[in-house]
């Protein structure tokens, strides 16, 4: 007697329920290996954080080896050194003067470039120029332009001006402030493209109602565009706040901390006393301070994101 073979069973995509339960074990193991490095990092960060912890509990020196244990020494010769408070204020000082400015100028080159002008693509294109250019990099040339005599650019123009020549970077009152100039040219398009891409998606009837009503230009900044931008300035905020306070790059490879201590911000304090001076465990506790500084930062502005929220 014949026998009749009947196809095996199929879902509507055409494929078998073997094949089909094969490739769905196979996409699990591949997301499994990709879900790898995001385990696999923040155990290393975690590993390396609770290392530099322990090394500020103990008297470790670059050129003399660990001395012992010595607990929460480090700490309390941090809460007594007036270099550390000095660093913390000028670093709070450079934070709030690099915010401040940037939002400011990132708000009026937002609302520039968001006006559909005839070659406004290539304004927003050289945008980006800076945020290409690495601080380091950019520090550098900045340093150039600074420089002392007539052999520094902005010297060379006010000398051809007849106006007297400044220290910029060398002078101690102007140092910080030419500095966050640098901060700000270098990080000024990040901002102002968070802000660009906000009003981008702002809802044009409202605009268009709020004009026939007879709203100018400025109210409808203040009442309706500005509101709307919020979370794209806590946005911007969360991250320059973090990323100013933190800075190192910039002042590295211009001052280095001077002249004197007037641009000696926190990084700069941990790593001078961790590395040219080897007291790598009091370099730490600098570091874990400013750590902390850092987290308390954040978690502020999360709680004013929550609370904006509610």
């Amino acid at each position: 007697m014949a026998t009749i073979a009947t196809p095996m069973e199929t879902d509507r995509s055409g494929s078998s329920p073997k094949i089909r339960s094969r490739m769905e074990q196979e996409d699990i193991r591949a997301g499994r290996l990709m879900m790898l490095p995001a385990l696999i990092i923040p155990i290393l960060l975690a590993g390396v954080f609770i290392f530099g912890f322990y090394l500020t509990l103990r008297n470790r020196r670059l050129n003399r080896g660990d001395l012992g244990f010595v607990g929460l020494d480090n700490y309390i010769k941090l809460l007594q050194d007036e270099r550390f408070w000095h660093s913390l204020s000028l670093t709070l000082k450079f934070t709030i003067t690099d915010i401040a400015v940037e939002l400011t100028l990132a708000t009026m080159l937002a609302l520039a470039l968001s006006v559909p002008l005839r070659g406004v693509k290539v304004y927003r294109a050289l945008l980006i120029v800076p945020l290409m250019t690495p601080p380091v990099v950019g520090a550098l040339v900045w340093k150039v332009l600074y420089r002392s005599g007539n052999g520094g650019f902005f010297n060379w123009i006010l000398w051809k001006l007849g106006l007297p020549m400044q220290g910029f970077i060398g002078d101690p009152t102007q140092a910080i402030q030419s500095l966050i100039v640098i901060d700000v040219w270098l990080f000024l398009p990040f901002v102002a493209i968070i802000l660009l891409s906000g009003l981008q998606t702002l809802p044009q009837e409202q605009m268009d109602a709020a004009r026939v009503d007879g709203a100018n230009e400025w109210r409808i900044f203040w009442q309706i565009k500005l509101p709307y931008l919020v979370p794209f300035y806590i946005v911007a905020l969360f991250f320059r706040a973090i990323d100013s306070l933190n800075v190192f790059d910039t002042i590295y490879g211009t001052t280095k901390g001077g002249p004197g201590d007037a641009t000696r911000v926190l990084a700069i304090n941990g790593y001078e006393n961790a590395f040219p001076f080897f007291n790598i465990s009091y370099g730490g506790a600098v570091f874990v301070a400013l750590w902390v500084l850092c987290t308390v930062t954040g978690s502020l502005l999360y709680l004013w994101v929550k609370r904006s929220q509610q």
